[in-house]
């Protein structure tokens, strides 16, 4: 049976500085809350014609940052560590679409904050966060976004009382097909309204919930039902 010392060797408890670890775990932690606050743009629930960004692409900006800070720690000193971390990287493959450009540059952003946070220029990531922030809330503000007229399939456990929220949620919206009629299905209802470009039925879903519209079950896009800009 091994002694309990090289079990220790093995797994590098040995070398385990209790303080050491404590500041990279707080390094972390903070990488992590600027690259959330960063990600999720939570600014952008107050302006007009914006959403917020997809979740999965605010948590993969908030992972980068993660992981950015991660590396700082890991290569240290070490040449040969930073150009065997260069090599294992060019295997990732980012395969999810990214529609707004502007997201793709926000991972470098965020490689960046979280680098500083490795290094434990705390003071130097904030600023960093901030700035960014407002640049993007500027871009933001500045953003007019194309409208089309679309079609929208909701299906809905009730429509009826679905569709009080749903005018809510799209204002200029109206139904143009009602469930019960022999040319659409039970619980299902279509409704034509001017939505932005980069409105997708995922993004319709995201904000049916958080209007709490009740008993949404899918949306889909009537791809050919799209007018003109309006």
């Amino acid at each position: 049976m091994p002694p309990i010392e090289s079990v220790e060797s093995s797994l590098g408890l040995d070398s385990l500085d209790m303080g050491r670890f404590e500041v990279t775990l707080m390094r972390m932690v903070a990488a992590g809350l600027l690259g959330a606050f960063l990600g999720y743009r939570l600014w952008r629930r107050l302006l007009p014609n914006t959403l917020p960004p997809a979740r999965e692409t605010a948590q993969a900006q908030t992972l980068i940052a993660i992981a950015g800070a991660l590396m700082v720690v890991v290569i240290g000193q070490s040449t040969a560590r930073a150009f065997g971390l260069v090599g294992l990287g060019g295997f990732i493959r980012f395969r999810s679409g990214i529609k707004d450009t502007r997201d793709a540059a926000v991972m470098f952003v965020m490689i960046g904050i979280g680098m500083a946070c490795g290094l434990g220029a705390i003071p130097m990531a904030v600023v960093a966060t901030l700035f960014a922030s407002v640049v993007l809330a500027i871009f933001d503000l500045g953003r007019r976004a194309r409208l089309r007229l679309t079609k929208v399939a909701i299906h809905a456990t009730e429509p009826a009382a679905a569709w009080e929220r749903i005018h809510l949620a799209f204002p200029g919206a109206r139904v143009i097909e009602l469930p019960g009629t022999a040319s659409i299905q039970p619980g299902k209802l279509v409704m034509e309204a001017a939505l932005a470009d980069d409105m997708d039925a995922a993004a319709i879903m995201r904000l049916l919930h958080e209007k709490q519209v009740p008993g949404i079950n899918s949306v889909s896009i009537d791809e050919n039902g799209k007018g003109g800009p309006t």
